[in-house]
């Protein structure tokens, strides 16, 4: 799964690409406008399924799998600013964000559909609220005259990582959903569930 399904048109996810990730965020004390380009994502080939539970009835599916991942490694070319505060930033570089232990659980929702007279799934919703033991962020800037500044944001960012990670969550799992459910659907809408699922004998 992590070098994609080439028959069935799932992508790779370990590393996953996006040419462009636009973030819009105001929330609170913490304000981004960014444009994130050659976004990846990669570390989920090296996670572990702790456990998986399926409830299946005639109009619905539900599904969810235990993960934990021991590190996720984010990365991109970045161009936009924020602020915290007093504290305000506009910069163009690169960026690095590394998650350490991340204990989490994907649940997928759907309902069954009939194609051909086969039953698939159309997943619905993609959920899930990874919780994270440590986060760290390293940024450059193409600007050398707003060097102090990038290192005290930097710094800011890496001391007060919880309060960052728990503001910009429900952005992030508006992400998560979005391209969640589009790779489940390539998998569910392309096998029939019997073949997904088979009934043991």
């Amino acid at each position: 799964m992590a070098n994609g399904i080439k028959d069935l048109g799932v992508p790779a996810i370990d590393p996953y690409h996006q040419k462009v990730l636009k973030i819009d965020y105001n929330n609170n004390q913490i304000s981004t406008k960014m444009s994130i380009s050659d976004f990846s994502v990669s570390g989920i080939s090296g996670s572990t399924v702790k456990d998986v539970r399926l409830r299946a009835e005639d109009d619905s599916f539900h599904m969810e799998i235990d993960m934990f991942s021991p590190q996720m490694l984010y990365k991109g070319h970045y161009r936009g600013g924020g602020s915290y505060n007093a504290l305000r930033l506009n910069a163009t570089g690169d960026f690095n964000t590394t998650m350490s232990d991340l204990t989490y659980t994907w649940k997928l929702d759907g309902t069954p559909e009939k194609i051909d007279g086969e039953t698939y799934v159309r997943i619905n919703s993609f959920y899930m609220r990874p919780d994270v033991e440590n986060m760290v962020t390293h940024l450059t800037n193409e600007h050398p005259d707003s060097k102090e500044l990038t290192d005290l944001a930097i710094r800011f960012a890496n001391q007060n990582w919880r309060l960052i990670y728990r503001e910009f969550l429900p952005f992030a799992q508006g992400y998560w959903n979005k391209t969640g459910v589009r790779i489940a659907n390539k998998i569910f809408l392309k096998v029939p569930y019997e073949q997904l699922f088979p009934v043991k004998s």
